[in-house]
């Protein structure tokens, strides 16, 4: 965990914007264009700037997923780790909070890093603000206490932070 805070934070990013220049790949299969390479690595910046930093990133296995956790850690200093997980690709929230509950909440800083409407979806049920949660948005959560058995419950996680590329431009 980050030295800046006392108590771990929740990291909620949907990836990065994705390309379509290639009409020939699946959804799955579809890269990062320009502007989405560029909102990752200004995310990963602006979330080690404000000591939000991700110590372990748990990532839908899409190439556009890979790509933004890449730019990512490449801009933020330090060693992460990064898990693929299949299931996260247009994941529901209900899917997500079963995935995330069968592994103890690793008691660092922690991304997850996914899809719409789902990454929507889990913001307003962790935080009850509806938003539409654009590409590259990161909402940040601080643990109001000790993360235990239901540790991706509201009851946990306070919203400390909402962070969109385009006010990083």
């Amino acid at each position: 965990m980050s030295e800046m805070n006392a108590s771990p934070y929740l990291l909620l990013m949907r990836h990065a914007k994705s390309s379509w220049a290639e009409a020939g790949l699946s959804d799955h299969q579809r890269p990062l264009n320009e502007r989405g390479e560029r909102a990752a690595t200004d995310i990963g910046a602006e979330l080690y700037a404000r000591g939000y930093a991700p110590d372990i990133i748990w990532s839908s296995d899409s190439k556009r997923t890979r790509l933004t956790a890449m730019r990512l850690i490449r801009a933020i200093p330090g060693a992460q780790e990064v898990h693929y997980n299949p299931d996260f690709y247009h994941a529901g929230p209900e899917q997500v909070i079963k995935i995330c509950q069968e592994t103890p909440f690793p008691e660092r800083n922690l991304m997850l890093l996914g899809h719409n409407p789902g990454w929507a979806e889990l913001h307003y049920y962790l935080s009850g603000q509806d938003h539409n949660f654009p590409t590259a948005a990161c909402a940040v959560y601080q643990a109001k206490k000790a993360p235990a058995a239901n540790w991706l419950s509201p009851k946990i996680w306070r919203l400390v932070d909402l962070i969109l590329p385009r006010d990083l431009e």
